[in-house]
């Protein structure tokens, strides 16, 4: 269909001879071969793809705004800093924890506790010394034993104390040697797991410090200043890409088996009056809500916009091509009359009027599609208000100029 006007193109009569007596003036035309649209009319809002909406997940002053509403940001990127409230600390002394708890562990599996083998090895010096002791007097007694100095008595207990000092000492030689039993590696290999998970909350606490952008984009909404209390779960920024924008289309109610996937539909915005965008719908509605008095389903499509014109949040107001007929014959709407359900037209009979039932196909904004009762040579009156009736003497004028759809 050409975007260009064009005007309709009317057979001028005169009154034919042999009729008497004033005829009514009506404006007369002809059916033309036209291009229609019959389309949807309904309104919708910008918003950017890949939206994502960033919130404070921990409560904070905000002690700096890192970058400006309106800049391109990478993923990862910082958007803004809370002052700390005590996090880094936490973060610090759960770190010194792991790091005793990871030195105790290594001290273990590299043998017993220093303190403790130390401790061990010096029973062991004093027991060695006793057993040395032990044996000297052992020799002793065993001399004065032969000579009948002492008592044999003596010399068996002597001799028991010296087996005694030396199962202790043996003793201690094997716990020296062996390795640590289970349970204690077991429990410092716990408080290793405790100490990490506490130091892994802790660095998660502080991180929550710091806000960045979920993924790189326009950074198109930042609701926060310096210095401003932010509660958990705030609303701080929205990032998205704009070069290709969705268009969340409301449709009423009553029209939405008209809407199907695939259709063309074209927006336009009162702050760009002279621009139109060009999208095809791509998502259909999935339920009925609410929208001030309007029942609505949501389709959705996806638009260029190379320019940036097409901010999120803005209105627009949204066509959809419904059906589209090219080269049919067409009337004015105007010229196309209803009664119950049958279509008709007044139509021009020798100065007469008559009227003739035809069937519509494509209705666009200033045009109707005739499918059938119309060859294409005859005129069409125009209603103009008032009554016409079957017989009555009629005169075509000429039509005023009409825009085509």
């Amino acid at each position: 269909m050409s975007k260009a006007w064009s005007w309709v193109t009317a057979c001028l009569l005169g009154m034919p001879s042999g009729c008497s007596g004033p005829a009514l003036e009506l404006v007369g035309v002809r059916p033309v071969l036209y291009d229609i649209e019959e389309s949807l009319a309904t309104n919708g809002r910008i918003e950017a793809t890949n939206r994502v909406e960033v919130y404070t997940t921990v409560a904070g002053r905000v002690e700096r705004v890192l970058v400006r509403r309106g800049a391109v940001v990478a993923e990862g990127e910082e958007l803004l800093r809370l002052a700390d409230g005590g996090q880094s600390g936490v973060e610090s002394q759960a770190r010194a924890r792991m790091d005793a708890a990871l030195a105790k562990l290594a001290e273990l599996d590299a043998g017993l506790d220093p303190a403790r083998q130390a401790e061990l090895r010096a029973e062991r010096l004093i027991l060695v010394a006793a057993r040395e002791s032990a044996r000297s007097d052992l020799k002793r007694l065993e001399r004065l034993v032969g000579r009948q100095a002492a008592p044999r008595v003596d010399l068996v207990v002597n001799r028991r104390h010296l087996g005694e000092l030396q199962v202790e000492i043996d003793a201690l030689d094997s716990l020296l040697a062996a390795p640590q039993p289970a349970g204690r590696r077991d429990a410092l290999v716990a408080a290793v797991r405790e100490s990490e998970f506490a130091w892994n909350e802790a660095k998660r606490a502080s991180a929550r410090l710091s806000i960045v952008a979920p993924h790189g984009g326009l950074l198109y909404s930042l609701a926060v200043t310096e210095g401003d209390f932010l509660s958990e779960g705030r609303l701080v920024a929205r990032v998205g890409t704009v070069d290709q924008v969705r268009v969340r289309v409301f449709v009423d109610e009553p029209e939405l088996g008209r809407v199907r996937l695939g259709l063309a539909a074209r927006l336009t915005a009162d702050a760009y009056p002279d621009r139109i965008w060009h999208c095809k719908i791509d998502g259909l509605p999935t339920e009925v809500v609410e929208l001030g008095s309007r029942r609505i389903g949501e389709a959705l499509c996806t638009a260029g916009n190379p320019d940036g014109l097409l901010l999120p949040n803005l209105a627009v107001a949204v066509r959809i091509v419904t059906r589209r007929a090219e080269q049919v014959l067409s009337l004015p709407r105007s010229a196309v009359q209803r009664r119950d359900a049958d279509a008709f037209v007044w139509i021009m009979n020798e100065g007469r009027a008559t009227r003739k039932t035809v069937a519509v196909g494509a209705q666009g904004t200033h045009f109707v599609e005739i499918t059938r009762g119309l060859g294409g040579s005859e005129t069409v009156i125009l209603p103009s208000g008032g009554a016409i009736y079957e017989g009555q003497e009629v005169r075509a004028t000429a039509p005023p100029l009409v825009a085509n759809d």
